[in-house]
């Protein structure tokens, strides 16, 4: 583990413009800077089934033998090097976390494919206390992973960390050409859990990326918030779809910032995002389209749409773009609004609940992020976890 000084850093803040609608009130409670925090036992019958053929099981940032399948080829725990210099662009603000995971880190689940080769693989991160897990895949020309990276808060109530149940963690992801990664991020928060999370991504010429992610909470009454940064560099012609879903009740709060750099001719970009604020929640999406010179014939496509249940919630999307060059194609959309009173009115004359009426058009909302997961397992157990927000939603939809 690193002993570097962590001095020079300094937390964002909310006057900083990528961090103004982010929960920084709650993170600044965390004692981020003193590492990683054991957290106690777990017992094996709280850890839900496997969404994948093979299973990696991180609790608080520490590689679990017991709960994890024998690691398949490529798929090795390293332990963190002290003399590792710091992440790229470390003077910058938005990667003040990434920065302080590389400092206080004490292991990295590193993920390699050979040049062809293929993998299926589940990371399931379990927080129980203070944690800050590290991921870094880096595949090979032509090689293929499914990766389903799941987030899961089990504190255990008893613990002093309870109150401090908090993730911080880092992601560097490397697509030589011609490689491709379906990356499904989970994120199913609970309490007054937090997570705060940096991705860096880089895309080879050819390379293929698509993310699926939804977070939220179980319950209303949690007041677990998150933010997410994330950080993607198109180095060829690749093809990034990055498709993200966020549900926030209560007084939850969810936040991202996600810029992505075209560099090279020819790199795609089609990103997609649906959030929905109830009560007094907020939901935050900046995303950010740098097309550079040197990027002709890049193509851009963004759509950010948000609902709004209730007179105090708050969401806040914004498309940013920024082209350099005359020889591109960019389209974007942005949109707030409320539930639309002629569907609500149409789904009531049908015979259905306000309740239900109200969960089936929430559904209907962000059933375009869930969709690409296509007819897998991890949509169905989503699609289930999902029941106890949108009470209803899936029998309401199997009559219509």
């Amino acid at each position: 583990m690193s002993t570097a000084s962590t001095e020079t850093l300094r937390r964002p803040n909310t006057r900083d413009e990528n961090w103004k609608y982010a929960n920084l009130r709650a993170l600044e409670r965390i004692p981020f800077e003193s590492g990683h925090a054991e957290s106690g036992t777990l017992d094996p019958v709280d850890v839900p089934q496997r969404l994948a053929s093979r299973r990696v099981v991180l609790v608080d940032g520490i590689y679990n033998a017991s709960l994890s399948d024998e690691l398949p080829a490529g798929v090795t725990v390293k332990t963190a090097d002290s003399t590792a210099a710091p992440n790229e662009q470390s003077n910058s603000i938005d990667r003040y976390f990434s920065e302080l995971n590389g400092r206080r880190r004490s292991e990295t689940l590193k993920v390699q494919l050979a040049a062809g080769s293929r993998l299926e693989l589940e990371i399931l991160c379990i927080a129980r206390g203070l944690g800050q897990p590290a991921l870094a895949i880096d595949l090979a020309t032509n090689a293929s992973l499914t990766l389903i990276e799941r987030h899961l808060v089990l504190a255990d109530e008893t613990l002093s960390t309870a109150t401090h149940c908090a993730t911080n963690l880092a992601v560097t992801v490397k697509l030589a050409a011609q490689a491709k990664l379906d990356l499904w991020r989970w994120h199913r928060l609970s309490g007054k859990s937090q997570h705060v999370e940096t991705l860096d991504i880089r895309l080879g010429d050819g390379a293929e990326c698509e993310l699926v992610q939804l977070t939220s909470a179980g319950r209303a009454s949690d007041t677990a918030s998150s933010r997410s940064t994330a950080f993607v560099r198109h180095e060829g012609a690749g093809n990034l779809r990055w498709n993200v879903a966020t549900i926030a009740e209560g007084q939850q709060n969810h936040d991202a910032y996600v810029r992505v750099e075209h560099a090279a001719p020819g790199a795609t970009t089609r990103q997609m995002f649906r959030g929905i604020a109830t009560g007094r929640g907020r939901i935050g999406f900046n995303g950010h389209m740098l097309v550079t010179a040197q990027a002709s014939n890049a193509r851009s496509e963004q759509s950010l749409k948000s609902l709004l249940v209730g007179g105090e919630a708050e969401a806040n999307v914004r498309p940013q773009l920024e082209i350099y060059t005359d020889a591109v194609t960019a389209t974007h959309g942005a949109t707030v609004g409320k539930l639309d009173p002629d569907m609500l009115f149409y789904l009531l004359s049908r015979g259905l609940a306000p309740a239900t009426a109200e969960s089936l058009l929430k559904w209907a909302f962000i059933s375009d992020v869930l969709a690409r997961l296509g007819d897998s397992k991890a949509r169905h157990e989503i699609e289930a976890a999902l029941v106890e927000q949108l009470p209803g939603a899936v029998a309401a939809r199997g009559e219509m």
